[in-house]
């Protein structure tokens, strides 16, 4: 028993460096047997321009997630010169034109700018709402994929959306056909004094505990529904 811990506490990164190229290279080869996704290609390649994830994050954050067609439909014209040249000619056209006549007309031009990113990113974003989120993780998950789930919605600029947000969260946690969620510190809390660390600290706190306790399968309440068995909450803290 103890060589075997020596044995294993000897091994340097150095001596596994084969194994882990050869181990990649079969997954490349693998993946090379399965056809590419049009729209998961066309993402890429918007990702690889200079602008490109620029480009998308704003889309996201700005267009998509908006209630608001006119808070989307000036992100949109202000996203319009960024627009990546990897995208079709008559696709990069028509985010022109969205950007010229999105403030004008946000009721016809957002629900279609919103239409074509979503079938962008259709391989990455699936609709959250009771009868399709199901249907959707089960087909997903056939293939042995693990999902991590990470909310869209509006920015956190108050308490009522930070709770939606949690609530939300909470929800997806208390799914058995959800194992992994993501979630942003700054999704927690509405807007604080940042001069008041010790204070945001405590607040922040206060919010992530009984998420963390649903997730480790102890419950945020005595009617509380547990997460069993435990789950992965990943904390974004890029904000």
């Amino acid at each position: 028993m103890t060589n075997a811990v020596e044995a294993r506490q000897q091994v340097r990164p150095q001596d596994l460096a084969d194994d882990a190229v050869a181990l990649v290279q079969r997954w490349l080869a693998e993946a090379e047997q399965y056809p590419v996704d049009a729209a998961a290609a066309r993402l890429t390649g918007v990702l690889s321009d200079p602008n490109g994830l620029e480009f998308t994050v704003g889309f996201v954050d700005g267009v998509v997630r908006p209630e608001d067609r006119k808070a989307a439909a000036k992100k949109l014209k202000s996203l319009a010169p960024l627009t990546p040249k990897f995208l079709p000619a008559p696709m990069r056209g028509a985010v022109s034109l969205g950007g010229v006549m999105a403030q004008p007309l946000p009721g016809v031009v957002v629900p279609t700018a919103r239409r074509v990113l979503r079938e962008m990113v259709s391989h990455l974003i699936i609709d959250a709402t009771d009868s399709k989120l199901g249907p959707a993780i089960a087909k997903i998950k056939r293939d042995g994929v693990r999902l991590n789930i990470n909310l869209l919605g509006e920015a956190i600029l108050g308490e009522h959306e930070a709770q939606r947000r949690l609530a939300g969260t909470h929800k997806l946690l208390s799914r058995p056909d959800v194992d992994y969620v993501s979630i942003k510190v700054s999704s927690t809390v509405a807007p604080h004094n940042h001069w008041a660390f010790d204070e945001a600290v405590d607040g922040i706190t206060e919010q992530l505990v009984p998420l963390f306790a649903r997730a480790a399968g102890a419950g945020s309440g005595p009617n509380d529904t547990a997460a069993s068995p435990q789950k992965f909450i990943n904390l974004d803290m890029e904000e």
